[in-house]
């Protein structure tokens, strides 16, 4: 078994600030991943341990540290034998930087690793032998949008994403995980960030790079306007990068103000153009919404070819709902959001589809029973935290075929379970690792009647 270089060896601890141990150091074998990317080893004198930057079949020492959830998180000590699927990370700041958490695992192994971790969130619920199927994985640099960290210190600017284990921003240098046209952005987004005083000490700032140029949503962590020297710094940087689209967060509960606007920024979802709102929810990566439409319409196709009418639930911008109504399909957009379901009525209109849509937080205010009588299909694609309510009247109803879309495996499995309990059957799943390096997993379920 081959040894670890020294730069896996470096590379294998994480960087941030130690925890103090909690016991002796342990002897472990890595048996699996955690959903939040960590190896699980299971001990009988510490437990279950957590145990971040080692992969699936590492012989190593773990210190445990700390109580999280169900175990101990953990530190690597010594890696004595590495697995097979270990490999060298390609990114300097792997270990310190908290956007990715696998760069160490060879990308079979992850991929073989997210397919269980959904399979097993399933079973927890009831799911015997769930017809999950093998994992689709998108390659790294295809991350079209980003939400950085910004720093702001002594007239200079730290961009990029905090640490794993501190509250530090790491002063990005690359990313692979990006789209190359936006990694190299990063200079001069750096230094854009360091002439914006209103920033303050700290700020977020969301970079899409769309179709038509660059969207930026600057985000201060305190109330405040750029001036007129930061704005005439605003549209330099917007005529020398080609930006179509600057705004800025005056306030915390304020809308997006547009800076400049020299064009409108464009995604397009199935042939069809959308103005995204500023700062609007998109998938990080045109690859990998790509590979949740095609997941859904392989199941719309395999389950219901004759629907007609569908509702888009959780809409959004109209990622999964537009392309069908590109095919001639009614389509229904429920969404909390107003600029997104205003830009899903625009793009809609403008081509003349047979779409219609609301305004409607669907946690407190689900579609009834006798509302979704009307549709052949819904899909519906929450937040992390699931669609609990939207669920349970689903349950109640009739509509022939379920199709959910989710980035968390567990709430996925809970509004699957109140599906089940209401009569329908779970026929597909597809696992979707859009992020790459990451912990996150998307998913695509598909349950009839």
């Amino acid at each position: 078994m081959p040894k670890p270089s020294p730069a896996a060896r470096r590379r294998a601890k994480p960087r941030g600030r130690a925890r103090p141990a909690a016991g002796p150091p342990v002897e472990v074998v890595v048996e699996r991943l955690g959903a939040q990317g960590d190896g699980v080893a299971e001990t009988e004198a510490a437990g279950r341990l957590y145990i971040p930057y080692s992969a699936p079949g590492d012989r190593l020492i773990a210190a445990p540290g700390s109580r999280r959830g169900d175990g101990r998180a953990a530190q690597i000590a010594e890696i004595l034998a590495p697995s097979p699927d270990r490999i060298d990370p390609v990114c300097r700041h792997f270990g310190r930087c908290g956007g990715c958490a696998l760069q160490q695992v060879r990308a079979e192994a992850i991929a073989r690793e997210k397919r269980a971790l959904l399979v097993d969130a399933l079973a927890r619920k009831g799911f015997d032998a769930p017809p999950v199927a093998e994992t689709v994985s998108i390659p790294p640099g295809d991350r079209r949008r980003a939400r950085f960290a910004v720093r702001r210190r002594a007239g200079a600017a730290a961009l990029g994403f905090n640490e794993r284990a501190g509250p530090a921003v790491v002063d990005l240098q690359e990313c692979p995980v990006l789209r190359p046209d936006l990694a190299a952005q990063l200079p001069a987004l750096r230094a854009l960030c360091a002439r914006l005083d209103s920033l303050g000490g700290a700020a977020d700032l969301q970079v899409l790079a769309s179709e038509t140029g660059l969207d930026l949503l600057f985000a201060p962590d305190r109330p405040a306007d750029p001036g007129l020297a930061e704005r005439e710094a605003l549209t330099a940087f917007a005529e020398a990068q080609d930006a179509a689209r600057i705004a800025w967060i005056p306030a915390a509960d304020a809308p997006p103000e547009p800076v400049v606007a020299r064009r409108a920024p464009r995604v397009v979802f199935g042939g069809v153009a959308v103005e995204p709102p500023p700062g609007a929810f998109l998938q990080p990566g045109r690859a990998g919404e790509a590979a949740i439409g095609a997941a859904v319409a392989a199941a719309l196709e395999a389950h219901a070819p004759a629907a007609d009418r569908i509702a888009d639930l959780y809409a959004g911008c109209g990622a999964l709902g537009l392309p069908f109504a590109a095919r001639g399909l009614a389509v229904h957009a429920v969404e909390g959001l107003a600029d997104h379901i205003a830009a899903f009525r625009k793009a809609g209109g403008a081509q003349g589809l047979r779409v219609s849509a609301e305004v409607r937080d669907l946690a407190r205010a689900p579609l009834e029973p006798e509302e979704l009588a009307r549709f052949d299909a819904v899909l519906f694609d929450p937040p992390r935290a699931g669609a609990a309510e939207q669920a349970r009247m689903l349950a109640r109803s009739a509509v022939p075929l379920v199709i959910a879309v989710s980035c968390n495996p567990a709430t996925l499995a809970r509004d699957l379970r109140l599906l089940a309990d209401g009569g329908y059957r779970l026929v597909s799943a597809q696992p979707i690792d859009q992020f790459p390096w990451s912990g996150h997993l998307e998913a695509v379920a598909a349950m009839v009647r």
